[in-house]
């Protein structure tokens, strides 16, 4: 009798490419549920930057509003020294700087958003003789950053 002999090599390489092919899709799967998992906690900064940006801009506006009402009221009761009396007004208002180096006079001030970014509005004021287009025009209204940046240059070098 004749004893039939099978390839061994054929149950190897099967069981080579399941192994193989389990493998790929362990890695896969556990790459994807990392890149998940970073894109969540990125959305989640974003979304709380969005919310601090948004509060600093409500504050914004309730200052220029409040910065709107001086201005109303200077133009109706002080029209010949505008610019000198919406200076000296505008100082009180905390965190409101002024400045009338040029002919007209622009105001600047900052909201924390948060520790390291501010929102800083610059405003121009219009002529008293062009108040029929505002008090003031929005020159920018933009994110600054508010804290130092400390860079280190030292040289990286290894002590023993």
């Amino acid at each position: 009798m004749k004893k039939t002999s099978y390839p061994v090599t054929n149950i190897g390489s099967v069981s080579l490419l399941m192994i193989f092919i389990v493998l790929s899709l362990t890695v896969f799967s556990a790459l994807s549920l990392s890149g998940a998992l970073r894109e969540y906690r990125y959305s989640q900064k974003i979304a709380q930057h969005q919310a601090d940006y948004y509060k600093a801009s409500g504050s914004a506006s309730r200052v220029l509003k409040e910065i709107d009402q001086i201005l109303g009221q200077i133009h109706t009761d002080h029209p010949d020294t505008y610019y000198e009396s919406a200076e000296q007004q505008l100082a009180l208002i905390e965190g409101v700087k002024t400045d009338l180096a040029s002919e007209s006079l622009s105001i600047i001030y900052q909201i924390p958003i948060d520790d390291s970014q501010s929102l800083q509005i610059t405003l121009a004021l219009n002529a008293p003789d062009e108040l029929a287009q505002g008090y003031y025009r929005i020159t920018a209204w933009q994110e600054i950053s508010s804290s130092e940046w400390n860079g280190d240059d030292s040289p990286n070098l290894m002590t023993f």
